[in-house]
């Protein structure tokens, strides 16, 4: 991947000027196409972590947490935190 952005001073971003233009309804270009890209893989990294939680709170609940399926979701799960960790994603639990 090329980068679009180069960072500016600490935890700020700068895009060229040809990378976003400003029209009527908001920002639109080469940057903002990447960040709405983002946005949406984050979106689905948390919707699959959200997904796996409930079905590991369901085993947990018949007692099957230690089980093949089990182990498999928790695996899940620390990859799914683990990305949005790594993508900058502060999580809530």
């Amino acid at each position: 991947m090329e980068r679009i952005t180069s960072k500016v001073e600490q935890g700020r971003y700068c895009a060229p000027t040809d990378a976003v233009t400003m029209e009527a309804n908001g920002a639109v270009g080469a940057a903002i196409d990447r960040l709405g890209a983002l946005e949406d893989a984050v979106e689905l990294v948390e919707e699959q972590l959200a997904r796996t939680t409930a079905k590991l709170d369901e085993l947990k609940a018949k007692g099957r947490i230690r089980s093949a399926q089990g182990q498999q979701l928790l695996a899940q799960k620390l990859a799914f935190s683990s990305t949005l960790s790594l993508m900058g994603v502060s999580q809530e639990d």
